[in-house]
């Protein structure tokens, strides 16, 4: 498939701005008014929770607190909180041939995969849709499908985060007493395996995740700037999803999540 993408670059960006620019773009790209894209968002002190993940997994307290603005997305997935400026993550609007996220995933991460190794970094794997060196975490997914398009989101830990900050954010109900050290114990980060810098980094996963297509260095086009700025607002009011479910962080799912997973797939078997 010859695809030309656009490609956004990187902006510190308040959560509830990347929000909307995510819809809007994968509005567009679906209608066939814009193309394939990239974007780079480096975000704001923020949390971001999952399509349906219940409000109740967050202290909002906490956040007040500590300057953390809470936006929920339309894909799955847990809990994430971003620190700015030591990770980023991208967002990947790209057409699709059939409903089929696995293989998305597959593809896509595996780019990624690549992208590392050629950088240095030691047998990163793909498990599901989380990145991995070893038995640790060093990137996460999701993604929202469409029947034209699929957006897959994800997060790069290029230094190491602070697992404490993250849980002091959480609902401590969630988690167990050891939450932090198993937090600490399972994360890792880009800069511990290689010296290349972000921009390093970032211009070596252009390549690999585009491998095979053209792309140009754009913005959002005017008609998209001005739907941005109408939901923008939409996002920074935050609502309880229709059907609540306690998940967690990302990194961490709550063991209350973890149970109940295993019990659904336990009916389905």
């Amino acid at each position: 498939m010859s695809l030309e993408f656009r490609l956004i670059e990187i902006e510190k960006r308040n959560p509830f701005l990347i929000a909307a620019m995510d819809h809007v773009i994968f509005e567009e790209c679906e209608s066939g008014r814009s193309p394939p894209t990239l974007v780079y968002h480096n975000w704001e002190k923020s949390v971001s929770l999952a399509n349906g993940q219940a409000l109740s997994d967050l202290n909002f307290k906490a956040c007040r607190e500590k300057g953390f603005k809470v936006v929920r997305l339309t894909t799955g997935g847990k809990a994430v909180v971003h620190f700015p400026d030591t990770e980023f993550s991208y967002s990947l609007f790209v057409p699709i041939s059939e409903r089929n996220p696995r293989a998305t995933y597959e593809q896509y991460c595996g780019r990624i995969v690549a992208a590392f190794t050629s950088l240095g970094v030691p047998s990163a794997v793909v498990d599901n849709n989380d990145i991995f060196i070893g038995e640790k975490k060093i990137g996460a997914n999701a993604q929202h499908v469409k029947q034209k398009y699929a957006m897959q989101q994800g997060l790069i830990l290029y230094e190491q985060p602070d697992a404490k900050a993250m849980l002091y954010l959480m609902n401590s109900s969630l988690y167990t007493v050891d939450a932090e050290k198993q937090l600490e114990n399972i994360l890792t980060s880009f800069k511990r395996y290689s010296s290349s810098s972000q921009q390093q980094l970032r211009q070596i996963l252009t390549v690999h995740m585009l491998r095979g297509y053209t792309w140009n260095v754009a913005s959002l086009t005017e008609k998209e700037q001005v739907r941005v700025q109408e939901l923008e607002s939409h996002y920074r009011n935050i609502k309880e999803a229709q059907a609540p479910q306690t998940r967690g962080l990302c990194w961490l799912p709550a063991p209350l999540y973890k149970k109940e997973k295993a019990a659904m797939e336990a009916r389905v078997s």
